[in-house]
């Protein structure tokens, strides 16, 4: 059963496939440092995220993300805001914090392990369908919740000084709470109105597999991640309706910057 949503889930990003969804859970990008040694610092700027680690010694490291989602199509006539990518009318974010474990696999340091464990919380919102019907009051459609989080993120990764490629499992378990429906969200939809509620019911536990690439020289690299979200929990109507209520697919770019002693060394290896 899960290996057919996670197929349909793949086809459906693969060939942009549009629907009507919305998502009041996005996840945020994975902080994948790959750090080497001790007071190394990685530091990471995309639209929707700010993420920094540092390594406290030769193993330990700490990490803080930031993750805020607004509208970047305001004013854009005939943009297309509800896809299974975005959700035009979501807002909100989360703050996270960690604790890791890394450690070089090779003796030149090239191959590197690590694991982070933490948690966060932050809340969303968003409009249910009919709320941009003409003379409407948007806020009797609205839709809002809050969350907290605990996750699990284990790495494996190659870095050089040019080009660093990574693989991620992360494990997040989000209980939603809070959660507040509009008068006349999902109004002729019964069904749709009951799964949302049911959506606090209990927590849920993503698996996010992450692919993270980063090229550039030394200090400065140019980051491009890809993040997808499969809920594993069971017997509730959030497993079913999967693209209606949280965002299955996470891309983002932007500038990694790296600050480490390992760079002077690296022609004398």
């Amino acid at each position: 059963m899960k290996r057919r949503y996670l197929a349909v889930l793949c086809l459906s990003a693969a060939m942009g496939f549009s629907s009507c969804s919305k998502h009041i859970y996005a996840p945020n990008a994975a902080n994948v440092p790959l750090l080497k040694e001790k007071n190394e610092f990685k530091a990471a700027v995309t639209p929707y995220n700010l993420q920094a680690a540092f390594a406290l010694t030769n193993n330990i490291a700490i990490m803080a993300n930031g993750h805020y989602v607004y509208q970047v199509n305001q004013g854009v006539e005939n943009y297309p805001s509800d896809d299974i990518f975005i959700n035009g009318d979501l807002r909100g974010g989360m703050g996270e914090g960690a604790i890791g474990f890394f450690k070089p696999l090779d003796p030149k340091k090239r191959m590197v392990f690590d694991v982070y464990a933490g948690g966060g919380a932050g809340s969303f919102r968003t409009l249910a369908s009919g709320a941009g019907e003409e003379g409407v009051n948007k806020e009797d459609f609205r839709l809002r919740n809050r969350f907290s989080k605990i996750f699990i993120q284990p790495s494996i990764g190659f870095v050089h000084p040019v080009v660093e490629a990574a693989f991620s499992s992360r494990f997040s378990c989000v209980n939603f709470y809070d959660t507040y429906m509009g008068p006349r969200a999902f109004e002729n939809d019964a069904t749709a109105k009951s799964d949302f509620v049911r959506i606090a019911d209990k927590s849920t536990i993503f698996y996010e597999p992450t692919f993270t690439v980063r090229a550039g020289y030394k200090y400065v690299k140019f980051q491009s991640q890809l993040l997808i979200a499969v809920p594993l929990t069971e017997g509730n109507t959030q497993y079913d309706r999967m693209n209606n209520y949280f965002q299955p697919v996470v891309f983002s770019m932007g500038v990694s910057v790296n600050i480490a002693h390992w760079y002077d060394d690296f022609r004398k290896k």
